[in-house]
């Protein structure tokens, strides 16, 4: 694989096997209402932030749609919790200080409850909860999504949808003989076949849930680094719509397919949008620090447009559609081997303002709202140090400190508070 993916894969892949090893085997009012309280757990961190008063009713339109990714692989203390190193020497892999509490657990319903509020109180209108594996296969995420998440008394404030770890979903279904480390080749048919059968199972199973984030009735799912499939993509692409289309949805994939080195339009036209990870694509170097990684991604972003412009989608009279992410800052440097470490930290409040109005002004409508889609990464992956929920407040907040509720307000800030009404 190439190096890039390299950096991103391997911290993700590391993390969601610590919950491979610790997850059992197993088959309100929005702020365009009555804000609902931040109280649903108390933050535990050695010394709590203190949060911004949620701002009052908005009759504002909601245009900027913001999809954080909300990871789901944690288990409290130990090698296997997601807080610690999964060679259990009790090394701490994460700079930062939760908010929630030195360590907690995904599937603790105050935990997901306070995510909800917090998210929706600051503007965040979803969560991309990402996907590895059916809950047949051990140490699957969907069972907390299933039994935690999809029951958390207060998901009518939030939206959700799909992040499809196609990597992960190779690498941990043992039983398919597949080596990612070759590269994710749909030529071969076992490859090929699971990722259509998937989106026949989130057809099945998701899409139809009432809080499931759609496009004009269309179910929203995005793909984690795909510009590294190989192979037939075209022809899985094609067959996995037509898995969704025969249980009734017109699925909108969203591909992480942006890199800075290469550009194939027949692969992007195979999208309905294109997206990245966060500021770490391949071709694109990292900067210093947050500030100059928004110039960066700006003119990057720019360049990206350019190239899609008046392009089409495969099939469709659609035009592919660009949905910048978002990123805070990264320091990864207590969790990844020296060659993967990423380090790029926010050196002020002012520089995560600066990359979010990046995202912002190069986000283009998408369907008959016009609304402008905004990938967040991430929520809470504490280890590659990419997080906006809120920590504690110790020490200073910059370069790379706990940073309180700053970020949260940021999200507020920049793309405003209004979120999709109770569902």
């Amino acid at each position: 694989m190439a190096s890039k993916l390299s950096r991103v894969c391997c911290s993700a892949v590391a993390i969601v096997l610590l919950a491979a090893c610790s997850s059992p085997s197993g088959p309100g009012a929005s702020k365009n209402g009555s804000p609902a309280s931040t109280s649903a757990i108390a933050p535990t961190g050695s010394a709590s932030p203190v949060a911004t008063p949620p701002p009052s009713a908005s009759t504002k339109p909601n245009v900027n749609v913001v999809i954080a990714q909300l990871n789901l692989w944690y288990h409290g203390p130990g090698c296997y919790g997601g807080f610690e190193a999964y060679d259990c020497s009790g090394k701490r892999t994460t700079p930062f200080e939760p908010a929630l509490g030195h360590t907690y657990s995904s599937d603790d319903p105050k935990v997901i409850a306070q995510q909800i509020n917090w998210a929706a109180d600051y503007g965040v209108d979803a969560f991309s909860l990402e996907w590895t594996t059916p809950s047949e296969v051990r140490g699957s995420l969907e069972p907390t999504i299933d039994n935690s998440f999809l029951k958390a008394p207060n998901l009518n404030r939030i939206r959700w949808c799909i992040y499809d770890d196609f990597v992960l979903r190779l690498d941990q279904t043992h039983d398919l003989g597949v080596d990612i480390n070759t590269g994710i080749d749909f030529n071969n048919p076992k490859v090929y076949d699971t990722f259509v059968a998937d989106f026949d199972h989130f057809a099945q199973k998701y899409f139809g849930q009432p809080q499931y984030l759609k496009i004009d009735g269309r179910p929203v799912i995005t793909l984690f680094a795909d510009w590294n499939y190989q192979g037939n993509l075209a022809g899985a692409i094609k067959d996995a719509r037509a898995a969704a289309a025969k249980d009734g949805y017109d699925v909108y994939i969203v591909g992480e397919e942006m890199r800075a080195d290469k550009f194939d339009a027949g692969r992007v036209a195979l999208f309905d949008a294109t997206t990245s990870f966060n500021f770490a694509n391949p071709g694109l170097p990292d900067k210093a620090d947050m500030g100059q990684q928004a110039v960066a991604m700006d003119g990057f972003y720019k360049d990206w447009k350019s190239k899609i412009q008046g392009l089409k989608v495969v099939g469709r009279d659609d035009l592919v559609g660009f949905e910048p992410s978002f990123g805070a800052q990264e320091d990864s440097r207590l969790f990844a081997p020296p060659s993967n470490q990423i380090y790029v930290p926010a050196l002020s409040k002012d520089q995560v303002i600066a990359m979010a109005t990046v995202a912002r002004d190069n986000a283009e409508p998408v369907g008959s709202l016009g609304q402008k889609l905004i990938w967040v990464n991430t929520w809470n992956d504490w280890a590659e140090g990419t997080t906006i929920e809120p920590t504690a407040d110790l020490g200073p907040k910059y370069p790379a400190g706990n940073y309180g509720f700053d970020f949260l307000e940021v999200m507020r800030q920049v793309f405003g508070p209004e979120v999709f009404p109770p569902n």
